[in-house]
């Protein structure tokens, strides 16, 4: 028994000793874009005039040997609007260790406000898809004389007539002078046939039905998010009047300031 005890000890040491020298000795490491940035340089506050259009961005970053671009973008605080698009930033250092700069020109309408300024870096390590970071970030305030302007609404887009039980999707354009970022609301209130008033809550208070720039195609059926144009998706159900289903169609800007009206008549059949 003793014997027997032996063997399967000695078999199962051969075994572990087969097994360990399947398993590669060298390590492998994941890879890491190791870049550190070390300041940015871009004002607290920024006087737009004439002669002061141009704001200049600087971002300073060691172990460069990783990165592929590097560009920032101006939004609201929020940031649920862009201000600018994306501003690539370039440098003329060669060492690993890099001075990365920009300039954005700003519109002459952009109203008095607070936003903020994101940097991001994209490596030539990781996949696609995870090689772009947020990097850096700068707050400022953006003091302007623009005065601020109405929106402007036009380019309504809806059938003259539809069969009730079908979903349809309507938009309506918006420009602001000062910007997309200023516009509050975009809505339309509707009458029925019998020019009965059409509330949107349930405690028939409220008359603005909202349209929206989300780029939520199978919610609200807008197709581009932040384009400007702002959509609905409705239907008019069984038990719909008939007949001409009347709207009017707003805008409003965040200082209360209201656009021109559109007005239009559906038919409802």
């Amino acid at each position: 028994m003793k014997f027997k005890f032996i063997k399967i000890l000695l078999l199962f040491a051969f075994l572990f000793i087969i097994g360990c020298e399947e398993i590669p000795s060298d390590i492998v490491e994941s890879k890491s874009a190791e870049y550190i940035v070390e300041s940015i340089s871009s004002p607290n506050e920024f006087a737009y005039s004439e002669s002061n259009k141009v704001l200049e961005n600087f971002i300073t970053i060691k172990n460069t040997q990783s990165i592929e671009k590097v560009w920032f973008v101006i939004s609201n605080l929020d940031g649920s609007e862009e201000i600018s698009d994306l501003i690539f930033m370039n440098t003329k250092d060669v060492t690993v260790k890099k001075t990365y700069s920009g300039e954005y020109t700003f519109d002459e309408n952009l109203l008095t406000g607070n936003y903020v300024i994101d940097f991001y870096v994209e490596d030539n390590i990781n996949p696609n898809g995870t090689n772009i970071k947020k990097a850096a970030e700068k707050k400022f305030k953006f003091l302007s004389n623009a005065a601020n302007l109405a929106p402007v609404i036009s380019d309504l887009n809806i059938p003259s007539q539809i069969d009730r039980n079908t979903s349809f999707v309507f938009s309506i354009k918006v420009n602001d002078p000062n910007g997309l970022n200023d516009v509050k609301e975009v809505y339309f209130e509707l009458l029925r046939p019998d020019s009965s008033i059409v509330y949107s809550d349930a405690n028939n208070t409220n008359k603005k039905f909202p349209m929206f720039d989300n780029g939520d195609v199978s919610g609200s059926g807008d197709l581009t998010p932040n384009d400007g144009i702002f959509s609905l998706k409705n239907s008019f159900g069984t038990s719909s009047q008939t007949g001409l289903w009347h709207f009017t169609f707003y805008a409003v800007d965040k200082s209360g300031s209201v656009s021109n009206t559109i007005n239009f008549s559906l038919k409802v059949n």
